[in-house]
Order: structure tokens, then sequence, then C-alpha cells
């Protein structure tokens, strides 16, 4: 029945969904927020001042999806979670959910798995297009699924093609290569970080005007 009534409610316009969708599912959504042709189905919606959900994303099974003031996601993602009372995950503490801190942005077209929790700090970004973030994996010892949590730092760019494993980290003011692969907790801040797995390349200078921002992602 969920899935019906998001679906019937991803064409309506704007003013109409965001009424229908307080009621039916108990959003919270700032005024000035906005979800476009989009199918979103998860426990909590929580939007801030002027942030966005483009058409044609399809969002499910999160227990909480909350994006705090100016945060925007594009069109084509897949952000899928798991619900919590369903096997086969052992984690007791997992959290199926998306929080993106203000101005962070998901561009277009990425995969985004919430079966655990997905953290996106302020005014950071998973650009381009075709990146995957995975919160799950398979213990081969125990033969057993497992989640972990997956953190981007705050004013940090995660570029296009890249993949982040569960559990692992980017830190604040850095910056991931596209088609690199992060399967570990990252912790050096101002650093380039490229390759499978993903290793530092070079220090960044704390000057660049993308560590700065203030606004919406290259629009300064």
């Amino acid at each position: 029945m969920r899935w019906l009534w998001a679906a019937l409610l991803a064409p309506l316009p704007w003013s109409v969904k965001r009424r229908l969708g307080t009621w039916l599912y108990g959003w919270d959504v700032h005024p000035t927020a906005y979800v476009g042709r989009s199918i979103v189905m998860v426990g909590k919606l929580t939007m801030g001042p002027k942030a966005s959900i483009a058409g044609f994303n399809i969002i499910r099974d999160l227990a909480e999806l909350r994006l705090d003031e100016g945060a925007s996601i594009a069109s084509r993602n897949r952000i899928t979670g798991w619900p919590l009372k369903l096997p086969p995950f052992d984690s007791e503490n997992r959290n199926p959910s998306l929080i993106m801190g203000k101005r962070s942005a998901i561009t277009m077209a990425h995969e985004i798995d919430c079966s655990d929790l997905v953290e996106m700090g302020e005014f950071s970004s998973l650009a381009g297009f075709s990146s995957t973030i995975l919160t799950h994996s398979l213990d081969l010892v125990r033969d057993r699924w497992r989640t972990a949590p997956v953190t981007i730092g705050a004013h940090s760019a995660v570029m296009t093609g890249s993949i982040l494993l569960s559990g692992t980290s980017v830190p604040a003011r850095s910056i991931i290569s596209a088609g690199s692969v992060v399967n570990t907790q990252l912790t050096k801040e101002l650093m380039f970080y490229r390759g499978n797995p993903a290793e530092p390349v070079r220090e960044l200078k704390d000057d660049m005007k993308f560590f700065h921002r203030t606004g919406p992602m290259g629009l300064q």
C-alpha cells in the first residue's frame, strides 16, 4: 500500500504533494523545500529551508531521510535501505538512514545503499555520475551479512565513479579522485586521495574556494 501511495504522489504538483505527504506520512518539510517527481518512501522525512529532491529518483525503505538547509539530491539516483526487522543483517544498532548536512549535495545517477547510516557533512558533495556507496558486506569468515555506516566529511568531494565500501569514512576538506575505491577509514584532512584502494597522493591548500563555499556547489 505504501508503494502505491508513493507512486501516486510522485506526479502531483508540489503544493498538493507536500500536504498529502504531511497528512499520510508525517513529513516535516519546510515550506521552501521541494520534492520533484520522485518516489520517496521512508519512515521519516525531514527537509530544511530550500532543501530539494529533484525528479526521477527512487528513495525507499529508509528509516529516516533528512536534508538540512539547502541540501540537495539531483535526479536519477537510487537510494535504498533495508527495513530494521528483516533478515539477513545481524547488526543490533543498524540505522538505515541518509542524513545530509547543510548545503551538502548528491548529483546524478548514483547508487546509494542505506542498509546502515550514510551521513554527509555540511557542504560535502557526492559529485559527478555513477558513484556507489555500500553500507553492507559479506563477512566471509563468519559467512554472515554485516553492515556499517559510511561517513563523508564536511566540505569534502567524492568524484565520478568512485566506490565507498561499508564502514569507511572520507575526512573533512578532502577530495576522492574519480574512479577511486575507499575501503578503509581515511583520516587526514586537506588531502587528495586516489586509486584502488584510495591512498593519499598530495596535500591540498586550505585556500581552495570549494572548502569555504557558502552557497550551492560550483556557483561561488
